[in-house]
């Protein structure tokens, strides 16, 4: 396997239902190293906070930069094993969650989200591991809210009045910052951390309403199967997600050989 030379190529990847699947972190370590090893970085860009990325990043052995809730954070590699946390959005984690409980109870919406739970709550709507949850728990500026389907019209409004908006990302409805995209995620990220000597190109996988605006930034994109798929989007469509579907969604981009 080879890496295309020149531009110098960077990949943004979500992380659930795109590189990760059911049999959890090490296979999707595994894919992703193979193609740092081959000059490439690989970047996740997922609705996860800093502390369960970063878990995820040690697991992998890699000292490696994140864009991370939505892009509303970065993760920055500093010295060794440290990274620094980066909120690049106004509005507290604190503002975000005060907004939605005010809303909630002005509209009578049924909207429990992460904060709202204890951590045996949280492990059983998410599924996650006690440790798990409690990095998942670690927000800096986005609340995922239990919510099936589109939000009401109204919440929306009331949301954007206060500078906020709610964007889909698969089983969550997930409030934050108008301002937080994935997309100014990797932009700001690839101004803070610039291993490049030129700009590179960009890479993006993705499979929810949340990628949206990454895979329109990128260069090359492809849209891997979730439960919330983009219909609309001109990307490259692939039938496998998880670690051998990535990297066989990047062979089929021309990114590795």
């Amino acid at each position: 396997m080879t890496s295309t030379k020149h531009p110098p190529t960077v990949v943004f990847t979500d992380l659930d239902h795109t590189l990760l699947d059911a049999r959890g972190a090490h296979p999707a370590g595994a894919a992703v190293r193979r193609v740092w090893a081959h000059g490439i970085p690989v970047i996740p860009a997922t609705s996860k906070t800093a502390a369960e990325t970063i878990a995820l990043l040690r697991l992998w052995g890699l000292h490696a930069p994140a864009v991370v809730e939505n892009g509303a954070v970065l993760c920055l590699p500093g010295r060794p094993g440290r990274w620094r946390i980066l909120r690049i959005v106004s509005q507290s984690y604190a503002t975000v969650r005060l907004a939605i409980k005010r809303l909630r109870s002005a509209l009578y919406l049924d909207m429990a989200g992460f904060g709202d739970w204890s951590l045996t709550d949280l492990m059983r709507e998410t599924g996650l591991s006690p440790p798990q949850a409690l990095a998942a728990r670690q927000r800096l500026a986005s609340e995922p809210l239990r919510w099936r389907g589109e939000p009401p019209e109204t919440f929306l409004d009331e949301l954007r009045t206060v500078g906020l908006t709610a964007i889909g990302g698969g089983r969550f409805l997930t409030v934050l910052p108008m301002e937080a995209d994935k997309a100014v995620g990797a932009c700001r990220l690839l101004r803070e951390w610039t291993p490049f000597a030129h700009h590179p190109r960009i890479v993006a996988l993705g499979d929810a309403p949340n990628d949206r605006r990454l895979l329109e930034l990128a260069d090359l994109a492809a849209c891997l199967p979730g439960p919330n798929p983009l219909p609309d989007i001109d990307c490259l469509r692939t039938q496998r997600a998880g670690p051998q579907g990535w990297l066989e969604t990047l062979h089929r981009l021309g990114v590795i050989k």
